[in-house]
Parts: C-alpha cells; structure tokens; sequence
C-alpha cells in the first residue's frame, strides 16, 4: 500500500487539482479521510451563506459510500416555518457556521407556543402530483383530527445545494409537548409512507429538534435548531418544477395526465387535442392576427367587467374570457384541487383560448378578460405562501417571462384601485362574493403579493390603468393609452 511523505502530503491539501485526481483505490485510506475532512470545512467556508454545503458531486462519486455523513439529508436539510410576516428559517447547529448563527425565536404570531411537529407526505420516489395530491389529503386529516382549534402553520423543506428538494410541510403547534399530537404525527408518517417525523421543543432557550422513527423506534438524534439567512429567492422558485407556474403547454398536459381519476380531467384532455395543434408554430399564429388583441388583467371589482364590454362594443370586438367555453364548466371541480393541478387546468384553457383568439384576430380586434398574466400571478402569489411583496422572485426572475408557445396579446392592460374604492364596488355588487374574493379579502399581504406579481410581468408588461374613477374617466384613459398604442388613431 503506497503512503505519503509529510511534504506530498502539504502538497495534496493546497492543490485542489491534485485533490481531485487522487483516488481512494491508490491512496491510504486513513490519510484520504483526513484530507476530506479538512477541505470540506475550508470549502463550507467559502460559502457566502451561512449553510454549510456538501463537496461537489464529482468528489462524492470518486469517494462513495465511505462518506455517507455527508449525503445524510435530513441533517443538510433547511427548513421554514411560515409567518404573517414571511417565512423563518432553520437549520441545525452543526450544518451552520457559528459566528452567523442566531438563536431561534419565537415568532411573535405563535406567543404561546413551547413545542411544534413537522410533518410532510412527500416522498423521494413520488413525482411532484403525487406529492402534492398526498399533502392535500394529509392537511385534511390534520384538520379532521385535530379541528379548527388547534394551531397549523405551512413551511417547507430544501437542501441549498438542490434546489429541486423543495418540499412542502405542515406544523402543528402546541403550547406544551404533547404524547397526543407525537402519536398523531407518527401515524400520519406511517399511513404517507416516512420512515420518520420531527418534534421541535423550545428549552431554555433553544430549539431543540428530535427526529423521530416512525416505526416506534423513538428518536434517533437531538439537534439544537438556529435560524439561517433567507436564500437569495423563495426555494419554490429555485427550480421549475418545484411551482404551479406554467411556461409550456406540454407540462400542464403532462400534469394532468398524471392524475385521470380526477372528475374533467379527460375532458380537458381531449378538449386541449382537438383544439390545439400538437406542433405549436406561435409565429405563425401572431401573423395571423391581422387585428390587436387587448387583455384587461385585475382583481375583482376593479371594473374588469364594465371596461371590456365598453372597448367590444367601441372596436367591434368580440370579449372572450379565459377559461373558454369547452371547458369553463369544469372551472369549480378544478378550483377545489390542488394547486398544481388547478393552474395546470387553466392554463390550458390560456393555450384553448389562444385558439379561439387567432381565428378572431383574423378579421376584427379581440378583447380578453383575464389570460396567461392572472393564471401566473394568482400562482406566484399563492406559492410564496405568506408575507409581502418581498417574498417575491426579484424582478427579472425568468417566472415571470412570457411562454415561448403562448400567443402574445399586442397589449395587457392592468386595472387597479385603491381598496377604499375596491370595497364599496364590493358592497354595492348585492352578490354573493366569489372564493377568489374571498381569499383576497382575507389578507392584505395576499392582495399586496399579488399586485406586485402583476407589475413585474415582461414580454408583455402590463400597462396600468388607475381605475379609482368614474367609468367614464377610467374609459377615457384607457382610449388614450389605446391611442399611445397606434390601435387607434389619434
């Protein structure tokens, strides 16, 4: 068995070259061990963020099984609790440098909490439907078993050197450590297929996690928790399909492909056969439009309605709305699913009623209520899940670029209100408020995250409108922008 010399030895840690050309197979083992551990710490180091990060996936194949500490996941993992204020996260003690680390506090929303239990139904080999179809039924049964009264609060889960781990995770939270919701937890691990669960207990002043068997073999390893730097983005935008955005026809059909047994699936399936070309040649469906085509975007009650029927009416035009008519029937079975699966059903009827549009657009202009810029900014903000605006993917994020396979409308108009003027247009409807309003009108910081969606769209952008006056001089600004446009004439 060849060794090393001291000074070979010097020699092979200053050398990252050297490092990665060295096999196990021709060096001493004990002596490799040593080298790997020094340069992982001095690579972790070198990390601007406070995790600590594996060794690249070149060096873990040359090393294999020997350094499986390295591929334990649960210990690399980074975990977030949500929050009014946006989401906490934290990782354990020893996968964080020390001197920036934080203690984990409390959050001021959760006063009275002492213990919380983390668990999720997603599962490595499952694919993203499955996932998210699995936490689905696992919040309802927290819910069922636990009732209204009981505290829940979303996270998620992700390993910084991956960013397609995302995962999402639900907390329960207790005012004490509770043998009733740990049993709980541990049933619901067993019956969605973990090998293990986690309780966090705060003890004189620090987060202790346990990761806990789910097979009654109690807990396997006790962690102190410390709070980590947000990342640079929201892990859900980290990666394309950790999120219910769509930028291709071919993934929402492949999405519902994946879950027939869902009542209008097939027939949205076939609806989107039929009427949408199997090649899509977008170039040539723009030179069709020999008219403009103008989408009206915005919340409710910012005069979406009176506005597009007035521009139908002054350009002749007719006004479609989005989903279409082969499959707006079906719009409450899919408002009810998932996430994922709900926008992958209205984005097809974007893709539908691109269709219609381009054969319209042949003859006269089209007016569209609502297209692509809702279907995605609706999605975005549901998927950051909770705080303001700057929870969002920063501006220039490619989440919020046009799909390259979606007729472009000539131009996006959005129309916005204060929510002074927003909730007496409401009051004075004398109509039953929508699920989507009332989900608006149950956060601000919803409302907040949603709107700044909208303005950071590109390729198309969306003009704003301001919609706080009366009809008529809404109206007349929006001629004036249908002008600045050379739609029409000035």
């Amino acid at each position: 068995m060849h060794s090393f010399a001291p000074h070979q030895v010097k020699r092979f840690l200053r050398s990252r070259e050297a490092f990665s050309r060295h096999t196990c197979a021709r060096h001493d083992q004990g002596m490799i061990l040593a080298a790997f551990s020094i340069r992982l710490v001095r690579y972790s180091l070198r990390k601007p963020r406070n995790i600590w990060y594996k060794l690249p996936h070149t060096c873990r194949r040359r090393f294999g099984s020997k350094f499986k500490m390295v591929e334990d996941q649960s210990k690399n993992l980074v975990h977030a609790i949500e929050t009014e204020s946006g989401p906490i996260y934290f990782s354990t003690a020893s996968q964080t440098r020390q001197k920036d680390a934080a203690s984990f506090n409390t959050p001021k929303e959760f006063p009275n909490v002492a213990a919380f239990y983390s668990i999720s139904a997603c599962r490595s080999k499952n694919s993203r439907v499955d996932d998210t179809r699995a936490n689905s039924k696992l919040l309802l049964d927290i819910n069922n078993h636990l009732g209204p009264e009981r505290a829940i609060s979303h996270g998620f889960s992700f390993i910084p050197e991956r960013p397609e781990s995302f995962r999402k995770q639900f907390f329960i939270l207790s005012p004490t450590a509770d043998e009733s919701i740990s049993g709980f937890s541990r049933e619901m691990a067993v019956k969605f297929g973990q090998t293990q669960y986690f309780e966090y207990v705060l003890r004189e002043g620090k987060l202790l996690q346990n990761r806990v068997g789910a097979s009654d073999d109690g807990v396997r390893s006790q962690d102190e928790m410390v709070t980590v730097e947000a990342p640079p983005c929201h892990p859900a935008f980290l990666h394309p399909e950790n999120n219910a955005v769509f930028h291709s026809y071919s993934r929402a059909v492949n999405i519902l492909k994946e879950c027939p047994d869902i009542q209008g699936v097939s027939e949205v399936l076939s609806a989107a056969s039929t009427l949408v070309p199997e090649t899509l040649d977008v170039a040539s469906l723009q030179e069709k439009c020999q008219h403009p085509v103008i989408v009206l975007e915005g919340l409710d009650a910012t005069g979406k309605t009176t506005l597009t029927g007035r521009l139908g009416e002054m350009l002749s035009a007719p006004v479609l709305q989005s989903p279409p008519p082969p499959i707006r029937h079906l719009r409450e079975v899919f408002d009810s699913q998932p996430e994922l699966i709900r926008r992958a059903y209205y984005t097809l009827g974007n893709y539908i009623l691109a269709m219609q549009v381009t054969q319209e657009a042949q003859t006269h202009p089209v007016v569209i209520d609502r297209f692509w810029h809702s279907t995605t900014a609706y999605s975005i903000a549901t998927e950051v899940g909770c705080g303001d605006e700057s929870q969002l993917p920063p501006r220039g994020h490619s989440v919020y670029s046009w799909p390259s396979d979606l007729l472009k409308p000539h131009l996006a108009l959005l129309l916005t209100v204060n929510e002074a003027s927003r909730g007496a247009r409401l009051a004075g409807r004398g109509v039953g408020k929508t699920e989507e309003e009332i989900r608006l009108e149950r956060s601000v910081l919803f409302r907040k995250r949603l709107v700044e969606a909208y303005l950071r769209m590109e390729s198309p952008g969306l003009k704003v409108i301001d919609a706080s006056g009366s009809k008529e001089e809404v109206f007349a600004s929006t001629v004036q922008v249908l002008k600045d446009f050379n739609i029409l004439e000035a």
